[in-house]
């Protein structure tokens, strides 16, 4: 039987390229459009976790979905704040509970944050702080849930739809090269198919290099 993987932002940028790379490999791949789950809504990702596998639970979870933000300290709403931590942290966080209470066999969730989760921002804030938030989630449960290895990946600048947002609004350097979508795939995937768990990897011009936490 092959391995089965639930994967959001699987339409375009990392999570395509994901999703690409995961059925070369016989990956069985579910990716829901945002109209099929809406994590802006707590009735829509409830009904979805219920109906996502049936009967079985996925062998992975993995979050790909992701908007760039970035506005001025006094342009910036507390909607705009709860709207991205909804969309990384709330929204995820009731599917991964559902995944949990409905694993049958061992497991693994990897949420794609960004390197913006470790130096912050004034004009990014909503986004840098749920990207924080989401490496903080995943330490948590890979350090306290037994039976299942939690990781997060943080990828720079990247060749997705959201590089011209961010370099629109000086969120990367005039001259930085955006690496490839599959740069990130590919760190993605091998701690998904590896016996890795706490891991926080850091993807940057391609390479990967991985950030140390104490537990």
């Amino acid at each position: 039987m092959a391995y089965r993987a639930l994967l959001t932002g699987g339409s375009r940028g990392i999570g395509a390229a994901t999703a690409a790379i995961l059925r070369e490999r016989g990956w069985d791949v579910l990716a829901p459009t945002r109209a099929e789950l809406d994590f802006s809504s707590t009735a829509s990702t409830a009904q979805y976790a219920v109906s996502m596998w049936g009967t079985e639970s996925p062998d992975a979870l993995i979050f790909c979905h992701g908007t760039w933000y970035s506005a001025l300290p006094s342009e910036q709403s507390e909607a705009d704040w709860l709207a991205q931590y909804r969309a990384r942290v709330l929204g995820p966080l009731r599917l991964i509970e559902s995944f949990l209470l409905g694993q049958t066999k061992p497991g693994c969730v990897v949420m794609v944050s960004s390197t913006r989760g470790f130096i912050g921002g004034v004009d990014t804030g909503p986004y840098a702080v749920a990207c924080a938030a989401q490496i903080a989630l995943m330490q948590g449960y890979a350090r306290e849930w037994p039976g299942t290895r939690f990781n997060c990946v943080c990828p720079s600048l990247t060749a997705t739809d959201m590089e011209k947002q961010v370099r629109e609004t000086g969120g990367a350097k005039p001259n930085a090269i955006a690496q490839s979508p599959e740069a990130v795939a590919r760190a993605i995937i091998d701690l998904v198919e590896s016996d890795s768990n706490g891991k926080v990897l850091r993807v940057v011009d391609g390479q990967v290099s991985e950030a140390k936490w104490s537990w």
